[in-house]
Order: structure tokens, then sequence, then C-alpha cells
């Protein structure tokens, strides 16, 4: 008798296991957590678009395509709330991110977003933002970048929010960069004191040239080109970015109430 409760009991646990491996692996838990993909995309055309710049023909019809199929547009601030305090989410949820702060943002998706009743958020890069030309190089920024006032009613109506690409390191030695960093890593023979240092300046910069211009909180950043690491990620979650995200292509599985899950979370990349 003994033998065979110890046989149902194993076969119990071992049925928990498989469940509870399922549940982790796929979300089949509703309100635990949930699986949460982030979209990706960059520059917008009214022409036929290529490479990393889409077309508003295509954009709406991927976006009106992600309506149909039942997913719901949340905010940077949804699914920090999510993962800090368990604020449920929607079904479906999907998370749509655009990076450098082009002002086709605003001229072209936007509006999409409004009319489907979609959101998004924009990784902009701090010392580009507004600028008409590079502080590096002095040669035109093209495409153009818009400024926070200019985005600003976007802002208001909840369809965009403004978060951070950095302030200066959206840079590579192989394209111009002057920094001699590879996006936001640490340089050959830096410290570990001075490249905290580093980060920490960036990220202050950038919390200085935003504040009072967005009305949103700065709670999020994009790494350039993907690029980071635990100890870049750990510095940064210090000095306030408690979501981050990477170009690492793959779906997220954010917990509620762990704030955790929220970093370096992958993206799809919408070309």
């Amino acid at each position: 008798m003994r033998m065979k409760w110890k046989s149902v009991l194993a076969a119990v646990l071992l049925a928990a296991l498989v469940l509870l491996g399922a549940d982790i692996r796929y979300g089949t838990v509703t309100g635990r957590h949930c699986r949460l993909p982030v979209l990706m995309y960059h520059h917008f055309s009214q022409e036929a678009g290529s490479g990393f710049t889409v077309s508003a023909a295509r954009f709406r019809e991927q976006m009106s395509a992600l309506k149909a199929a039942g997913y719901t547009a949340v905010s940077i601030a949804q699914v920090v709330d999510y993962g800090q305090g368990g604020t449920p989410l929607p079904d479906k949820p999907v998370l749509i991110t655009m990076d450098d702060g082009y002002t086709s943002n605003l001229d072209i998706a936007a509006p999409i977003l409004e009319d489907l009743g979609l959101c998004a958020a924009v990784f902009v890069i701090g010392i580009n933002e507004g600028e008409a030309v590079s502080a590096h190089t002095g040669e035109a920024l093209t495409p153009p970048r818009f400024s926070f006032e200019e985005a600003a009613p976007w802002v208001e109506k909840g369809v965009l929010d403004l978060q951070s690409h950095t302030y200066d390191m959206h840079q590579r030695p192989q394209t111009g960069g002057v920094s001699g960093r590879e996006g936001a890593l640490k340089k050959e023979g830096e410290s570990a004191e001075d490249y905290r240092d580093a980060l920490l300046e960036d990220f202050e910069q950038y919390c200085r040239r935003r504040e009072g211009r967005v009305s949103t909180p700065l709670t999020a950043l994009s790494y350039p080109f993907g690029l980071c690491s635990g100890e870049t990620d750990r510095v940064l979650e210090e000095a306030g970015a408690v979501l981050t995200v990477t170009v690492r292509e793959h779906c997220n599985t954010v917990f509620a109430g762990r704030p955790g899950t929220l970093r370096r979370l992958g993206r799809f990349n919408v070309d």
C-alpha cells in the first residue's frame, strides 16, 4: 500500500512539474506572467520602404493585422506596472517601439497609430534630439530628428512615449564613432569605476535634457545596437532604467511583480 501511494505521489509530482514547465515556457496561467512580443521600428516613408525604412501603407497594414489577430498595444508604463506590481495587462499584449527619434515617427507613424487606437514608445538619441546636424561631424542628420516639444502633442494623447536610446552612446568605431566605445559596452582597458561613471553620466545627461520637456517619466532604455552586458544593465538599473530592451529577436516572458523580468527584453526588427 505504501509503495502504491508513493507511486501516486510521484505521478502527481511529475504532472505538476510538467504543468509548471509549460506555464513558464508558454505563459498559460493568466495573471502570473505573460508572453510579451516587442516590435522594433526605425524610419517611415510615404513611398515604398527598404531596409530599416517601412512605408506608411505597409505600417498601416501591419498595425491592422495586429489588431485583427487580437493584440492590444501596451505602453511602457503598463508593462512596468505589471512587472513591478502585478497590475494586469490585456490579453495578447504587444509593445511597439521605434528607435532613434526620426520626424517620420510623428508625421507618418503616429497618425496611423492614433487612427487604429494603438500606442508606441520611441527611444530617442539624446544628443540628436531636435538637432539638424551631428554634434560630432557637423553633417546633416539624415533622416531628420524631432524635438521633445514637437512630439509633445502625441505624448499628451497617449499615442507616443519618449524614452532613452542613451544620450551619446549610439556610436561604433567602424561607423565613425568618436568615443572609441562599442555602443554602451566597456572600452578595452577601462576600469569598472570609470565605466560605471561613464554610464551614469550619460544617463544623467539624458535626464537633464529631457527634464521638464516630456510629461511621462523616464523609466526605459534601448541599448544602441543591442550592445550591453550584465554589468551595463546593473549600473543602468541603479540609475533608474527600470525596463531595458535589446535587438535580440525573441519573445519575452514577463512575470507579474518580478521587475527583473523587465530587463534586456528581446525585440523583433520590422523592415
